[in-house]
């Protein structure tokens, strides 16, 4: 689930809680409580420069991500066999 989350802020950016919540496609309460862990953990930071809180994620984040995501990829699409095999 955090990690869910954390790939929608990753493609999402700067964004506020409710659109992350839809996103992410959890109830607001639970994604908030996700999204104070992840703060907490240091995957992401919280803005108060707007009327709304707003979230971006952090290069700690940005790496977790991207091995998350890299490693999903390989696991889906290395195993089909390709024309030149």
């Amino acid at each position: 689930m955090l990690l869910r989350l954390l790939a929608v802020v990753y493609e999402s950016g700067h964004e506020k809680r409710t659109n992350l919540a839809l996103n992410a496609r959890l109830h607001y309460d639970t994604c908030v409580s996700y999204l104070e862990m992840l703060e907490f953990l240091g995957f992401v930071t919280k803005s108060n420069r707007y009327p709304h809180h707003v979230y971006d994620i952090t290069p700690h984040g940005i790496s977790l991500c991207k091995k998350k995501l890299d490693a999903e990829f390989d696991k889906k699409y290395n195993d089909i066999p390709t024309i030149l095999d």
